[in-house]
């Protein structure tokens, strides 16, 4: 199963989206008012309530007036001259009218619409619903104002079938009073709200765990995005995501929003790079619908700057495939065997996650991970776990550095082993222009695609490290892509770390001796050691307290498997705090079998953000 059946199955069904404006150039002055009147082709008399819908006819976003008026009005959206929209224009008895319209200042389409075969006459109208404005089939919300607020741009419930796309979800509270839940699903192809779940008394540093294809009021084979809001304390939420089973398994991983950015930065999407592409999840944050603008800039800079957009309405998400040049679901323009920094921008405050993935029917051992969009950046970075052909499955590491300023920085990355000791540096060979990216790979030597191996100047050795991606005078942000043959798990790297981190879901030995085990990366920045407290799913008791030492600079993994206390067949959540300073905290996550791998970051208490720090 593909992670684009992850973006929807239902091609022709997905979301009320506008057709994608695609420009190199920069934006018009805004302007985003569609005008017009819809008659009947035979007699010209005026229709009233037509279903006017921008994109696939799912939701009305206005119906004609008496006088068979109608007005599409972008302009709070922010919309700008030059781009391409589609309207479906439908009423009972006429056959569904579709227009092509490129956007200059208000724009006038008028259209006659033909009656359908055996009608001769125009038939009686039935006001059509304003979906866009349909209340939730699930009930009314909580009118109580929430403590916090977690999106979750992408959950799916046996999506594909069977062994299609499941994504169980944890919840934590990170306070320290006990915290009600109210959880909303709202399906991807209408926006509309399906289900509505409350949780009483969530006890402090304590997970739930919602799993999709256990909700019987969820629909099967259908995505969500969801919306979780505590009432009492703050919480955070990781997703984990599987497919398929035995060799062709797949498992990704990544961390709710619990606040939204107008700017967020995906340093590494793809399209048909070496079999790998990279769909991203856009989710609006904000109170009120918005434009999102996706661009694109290649690595190279020898591709074209490709320029797209979703409308998308308040908490709901759209889907962007690189591989696809439908307009309305793609981003038509990309280069096949390029890879691009993308910058997603909005009026209203988003969330984004990137699903990269390998896995073709005719691939043998497919491969998928999950990153979050980065909301900041920093002159330094710092990455809790990076290698070399380790594991004992040659697992490696490559990280992808965006440069999030104005004006060129040069980055480095600097690797120390995990236990600590002499660290390498290598710096990119090139400037990294503002907006691009620029990608480590170890296995050639720096600037060239010439295989390498043993520790150099130019070469980094084999092993298990922490890293610290660097710009003097600049801003950068980071993803790190963990792959082996057979396995694949990604991770942002850390701009903020923290005195305390909390980790939601936490695993030993899950399902039998060959289930789900969970290991916890930890980063010293400035720290002399940490205090993990590790409480019980079943119960929310305290399982136990563990005390490591660490040297500031390096970094330790801790095994749920090599602690006695702990039982086996059991699951976590689990509170660190550094000792004197601050640290950095992934959890990677492996079970037997195909790809069943992946990584999530840690929630600092201190810097709680949209893209997993």
């Amino acid at each position: 199963m593909s992670i684009r059946m992850f973006l929807g199955l239902a091609v022709a069904a997905v979301l009320a989206s506008g057709v994608a404006l695609v420009s190199a150039g920069p934006a018009a002055a805004n302007h985003g008012k569609i005008v017009g009147k819809v008659t009947d082709a035979t007699s010209g008399v005026p229709l009233d309530n037509v279903c006017v819908t921008v994109g696939p006819p799912i939701r009305c976003w206005t119906a004609t007036n008496a006088n068979g008026d109608y007005v599409v009005d972008f302009s709070e959206l922010a919309v700008s001259d030059g781009g391409t929209w589609k309207l479906y224009y439908l009423r009972t008895g006429y056959v569904t009218t579709d227009r092509t319209v490129v956007l200059n200042g208000e724009t006038r389409q008028d259209v006659a619409m033909q009656r359908e075969p055996g009608t001769t006459s125009p038939p009686p109208a039935t006001p059509p619903p304003n979906l866009v404005q349909q209340p939730p089939a699930c009930g009314a919300a909580s009118t109580a104002t929430a403590t916090a607020t977690v999106y979750l741009p992408n959950i799916t419930k046996t999506l594909g079938g069977a062994t299609g796309w499941q994504t169980p979800f944890i919840v934590q509270n990170t306070g320290a009073a006990s915290t009600d839940l109210e959880v909303s699903f709202y399906r991807f192809s209408d926006g509309s709200c399906v289900a509505r779940m409350t949780r009483a008394a969530l006890a402090a540093g304590t997970s739930q765990a919602y799993s999709p294809n256990d909700l019987t009021t969820l629909p099967a084979d259908s995505q969500f995005s969801v919306v979780v809001r505590s009432f009492g304390s703050r919480v955070v939420a990781v997703v984990n995501g599987h497919a398929g089973v035995g060799e062709r398994a797949e498992a990704l991983s990544y961390n709710g929003a619990s606040a939204g950015a107008t700017s967020v930065y995906l340093p590494n999407i793809t399209r048909r790079f070496f079999g790998y592409v990279t769909p991203f999840i856009i989710q609006d944050l904000g109170t009120a619908p918005t434009i999102a603008t996706a661009r694109f800039v290649s690595f190279d800079g020898t591709a074209p700057t490709v320029t797209v957009a979703r409308i998308i309405a308040a908490g709901r998400s759209k889907s962007v495939d690189p591989n696809s040049d439908d307009p309305t679901l793609g981003a038509p323009g990309l280069v096949d065997g390029k890879q691009y920094a993308v910058t997603v921008t909005a009026a209203e405050p988003l969330a984004v996650v990137v699903n990269t993935h390998n896995d073709a029917p005719s691939v043998a051992a497919p491969v998928a991970y999950s990153t979050n969009g980065l909301a900041a950046g920093a002159a330094t970075v710092y990455g809790a776990y990076a290698s070399k052909n380790a594991g004992g499955i040659g697992r490696l590491t490559t990280i992808v550095v965006q440069n999030l300023g104005t004006t060129l920085v040069t980055p480095s990355l600097t690797f120390t082993p995990l236990g600590g000791g002499a660290g390498q540096t290598f710096s990119a060979p090139a400037p990294v222009a503002a907006g691009a990216s620029w990608a480590f790979d170890p296995r050639f030597t720096i600037g060239t695609t010439t295989p390498c191996s043993g520790a150099s100047a130019t070469c980094l050795g084999d092993g298990e490290y922490t890293f610290v991606a660097t710009a003097s005078g600049g801003t950068i942000a980071a993803v790190v892509n963990v792959i082996s043959s057979a396995t694949a798990m990604g991770y942002a790297a850390t701009a903020t770390p923290a005195a305390k981190y909390y980790l939601p879901n936490v695993t030993k030995t899950l399902g039998g001796t060959t289930g789900w085990t969970t290991p916890i990366q930890l980063q010293s920045v400035t720290a002399t050691g940490a205090t993990l407290r590790w409480y019980r799913f079943s119960d929310g008791g305290l399982a136990h307290t563990q005390v490591v030492t660490m040297s500031p600079g390096s970094g330790i993994r801790v095994d749920p498997r090599d602690i006695a206390a702990l039982a086996n067949d059991a699951q976590f959540a689990v509170v660190v705090e550094g000792t004197g300073g601050t640290i950095t905290a992934i959890v990677t996550e492996f079970a037997s079998g195909g790809d069943n791998a992946m990584t999530y970051e840690g929630f600092a208490v201190e810097a709680i953000t949209p893209a997993s720090q």
